[in-house]
């Protein structure tokens, strides 16, 4: 074999592997961008579910999630399943937070709607506003641990907008 064919095999074998190693790298920043982007996505819902266990603090009665579409808690929860199942731990805490919500807002309607004075004399302010703060912990645990798995930076600064301190 000449010595151009050698060299010429060579360089074709390390083009071929620049070629792989290029690839493979350009699927690796593609794949952290994707993520970047759920996570965006996610914070987003979280943000929305935020807002909506808020309101039921200032509702006259119970507003029950919407059967029409998919509720915030749901598009964070698919995009937990998809993209991020290190997160799993965060979101079974803001599901018991979220549970424990519902099983004290259904019966305070309730008593609402059947007794009036004994649901003004339940405290049921108080015990919301430990609601909240349980939420509120669970929310902001979760989002700053997406903040760590998704090296989102630009996550991060939204998430101090969405969920102030």
């Amino acid at each position: 074999m000449s010595n151009f064919a050698y060299f010429s095999l060579w360089l074709a074998a390390a083009l071929v592997v620049i070629a792989f190693i290029s690839a493979a790298i350009a699927k690796h920043l593609r794949l952290r961008e994707l993520r970047r982007e759920q996570a965006v996505k996610m914070l987003d819902a979280l943000a929305r579910y935020s807002d909506w266990v808020a309101s039921q603090r200032r509702s006259t009665f119970f507003q029950g999630e919407d059967r029409e579409t998919q509720s915030p808690l749901e598009v964070a929860r698919t995009i937990r399943v998809g993209w991020f199942p290190e997160l799993s731990t965060e979101m079974v805490e803001l599901f018991v937070v979220h549970n424990r919500l519902i099983d004290f807002l259904w019966p305070q309607q309730l008593l609402r709607l059947k007794d009036p004075e004994a649901w003004l004399e339940s405290d049921h302010d108080k015990r919301f506003m430990e609601l909240w703060r349980q939420h509120r912990y669970a929310i902001h645990t979760l989002a700053d641990k997406l903040q760590l798995v998704a090296g989102n930076q630009s996550a991060e600064a939204e998430s101090e907008s969405i969920f102030p301190a």
